[in-house]
């Protein structure tokens, strides 16, 4: 029993990448929505998924996925929630988040670096009587980068610090971008075809 929930988490892992891989080769972006007055924009702009360890303790896979659903007063920065399994022994945990991101690059850049904060929900199961389930509220730091790798997604790298800096996470994923690839299919699109023979 001690192996069975890691190889769960793991399989689980896989399978995700590869969904998402897939998924990317279909993706629509979505189109540019209207941002009101005070500079808030409500949008799909992009959703990854990622997979690593949380090096803390005695360590766990990591399993989670985020989505960037809103563009606070600029096209760089971005609301961004945000969940994460993890399995080790005989615990697991779920995290769920809500961050706000600075992306310093945009969209379109080969490399994007970002950094943000936000609040996290943390909460354990464990049959260990020497480490006991917990819920707890804490805040998070997140850190990482996308790199180019097809017009549709980026890889990801990204360093995840949860209760103020006292539980790290690293992992890697591919990420999906709505604005930057909108931006290159209507940079690659011809703006008028002419049928006509000459």
């Amino acid at each position: 029993m001690t192996t069975t929930r890691p190889r769960i988490a793991l399989l689980a892992a896989v399978l995700t990448c590869a969904a998402v891989t897939a998924r990317a080769q279909e993706f629509q972006p979505p189109s540019a929505g209207p941002r009101s007055a005070g500079g808030l924009r409500l949008d799909l702009l992009g959703f990854s998924s990622r997979v690593g360890a949380d090096v803390s303790g005695g360590g766990g896979l990591v399993l989670g996925s985020a989505a960037d659903v809103a563009e606070l007063w600029s096209p760089q920065v971005r609301l961004r929630p945000s969940f994460e399994f993890s399995g080790s022994g005989n615990s697991t945990s779920l995290h769920l988040a809500a961050e706000v991101i600075y992306r310093f690059q945009p969209d379109r850049a080969p490399a994007i670096p970002y950094a943000g904060l936000g609040l996290g929900y943390f909460s354990r199961d464990s049959s260990s009587a020497s480490s006991p389930g917990q819920t707890r509220v804490w805040l998070n730091v997140v850190m990482g980068f996308e790199l180019a790798f097809r017009p549709s997604f980026n890889w990801l790298l990204e360093y995840h610090a949860l209760d103020r800096l006292g539980r790290h996470r690293f992992l890697v994923g591919l990420s999906t971008r709505g604005s930057g690839t909108a931006g290159r299919t209507r940079a690659s699109m011809p703006d008028r075809i002419d049928c006509s023979r000459s």
